[in-house]
């Protein structure tokens, strides 16, 4: 199961205007880029069926209809406390693993200052707290990664939904 959570991760929201309009506080450049750990997710990038079950209006479906399997590489950060203090990289690690674990949202900063926070995809399974991916993101908070997943957009924000679970539940 660990390795499907590996596999999978979800990326949701993104704060598409980036952080270069704050003078430079929540910097995205990095001097020195690391390895990118590449995650698999167990299956292609789409919408699961309980994804679709959720669907109750039109509106719903235009949403889900309208996204894009996208690829994403950036740094792993934990989102609250990035946008609060702009805390990142390996000073960050130990609270940035403490916040995560204990429920503040997960975010992948590209080197384009792009925020995306990550999501399971899998609707019913996350919404049952049956699928989790803040300890495996804890484990990599300032590495390198590369996911693919679902986006969807709204206005300035993208979010970015990955596959946790080799098979539908």
């Amino acid at each position: 199961m660990r390795s499907a959570v590996l596999g999978s991760l979800v990326l949701a929201w993104v704060l598409s205007a980036g952080c270069a309009t704050l003078g430079g506080f929540f910097s995205a450049q990095q001097d020195v880029k690391e390895p990118v750990i590449i995650f698999s997710s167990p299956v292609e990038p789409a919408w699961t069926s309980t994804t679709w079950e959720s669907v109750s209006t039109p509106q719903h479906r235009r949403i889900l209809e309208r996204a894009q399997v996208r690829t994403v590489t950036g740094e792993v950060v934990d989102v609250s406390c990035f946008l609060q203090l702009g805390k990142r990289g390996e000073a960050h690690v130990p609270c940035g693993q403490k916040c995560v674990r204990n429920g503040q949202p997960v975010g992948i900063l590209t080197d384009e200052g792009r925020l995306y926070l990550v999501i399971a995809e899998e609707h019913h399974p996350r919404r049952d707290g049956q699928v989790s991916i803040k300890d495996r993101f804890a484990d990599l908070m300032a590495k390198r990664v590369q996911v693919s997943g679902m986006v969807t957009e709204y206005k300035d924000y993208r979010a970015m939904f990955v596959r946790t679970l080799p098979e539908e539940q």
